[in-house]
Parts: structure tokens; sequence; C-alpha cells
């Protein structure tokens, strides 16, 4: 049985239903998120645990450095292949230097800047670095082999 045989059989067990099934399962996954995140931050506002942590790290300093710490880790750990590559490594290194530019210059303007609000703004940094090393360095792929 060659390989394109074995994943013509498993498209055609996975028909219209496991399709919806599957839709469904993620739409329940997503909206369950939802909720919980909700249900944290009503708790975390009604209850002023925000208020209480953003009092321990005046100024943000600790939070930009656990987040960017944060950043870089996942940043690098998802470019596992192209750890062997000397310009990935300068590449990152520009990326965190822009990173680390930016925030220390918001940080100094605005002293006041909230721990929590690092969190989208690390999430969508991370997204855009994956995506900016994903297109300077395009993953190869490999032609199948004909037997």
């Amino acid at each position: 049985m060659t390989t394109s045989s074995v994943a013509e059989i498993q498209l055609k067990e996975r028909g219209f239903g496991w399709v919806v099934r599957r839709l469904l399962l993620y739409i329940g996954l997503a909206l369950a998120a939802l909720a919980a995140f909700a249900l944290f931050f009503a708790l975390s506002i009604r209850l002023g645990i925000l208020d209480k942590v953003n009092g321990w790290f005046k100024g943000g300093w600790v939070g930009f450095l656990v987040y960017t710490a944060g950043l870089f880790w996942i940043t690098v750990r998802q470019s596992r292949r192209r750890w062997s590559h000397w310009s990935f490594w300068l590449a990152a290194a520009g990326l965190l230097t822009i990173h680390c530019l930016a925030f220390v210059a918001i940080l100094r303007a605005y002293p006041d800047w909230r721990v929590i609000w690092f969190w989208p703004i690390t999430v969508c940094e991370a997204g855009a670095f994956g995506g900016i090393l994903a297109w300077l360095f395009p993953e190869k792929h490999r032609k199948p082999r004909h037997r």
C-alpha cells in the first residue's frame, strides 16, 4: 500500500459528520476558554486583585523583564529548525532589540504602565516575530520520493 492510498482511505473515513463534530469541538473549546478568561477577569476586577498585583510591580519593569524573556523563549523554541543558521540568531537579536528599545521608551515616558498590559502586546508580538522569522527563513519542503 502506498502513502497516497493510505491518505485516500483516511479521507474517506473522515466524512462530513466527522468535520462537523470536530468543528463543534473547537467552537466549544473556544467558548469555554472565553468564559474562563471572562470569569477570571471579572473576579480579579471585583476583588481588586489586579490593583494589588500592579502595586507590587510599580512601573512595569519587572513585567518588562518577564514578558521579554517569555517572548524570546517562545520565539526561539518555535524556530528550532533554524537554530543552525547564524542569520536566524542575528534576526532574532534584531527583533528583540527593537522590542526592548520600544518598551524602554514606553516605560520611561509612561511610568504607570500596568503589568497586565504586557500580556496582549506580547501575544501580538510573538505572532509577528514568528511571521517575520518564517518569512525570512522559509522551510524547505522535501519533494516526495516515488518508488
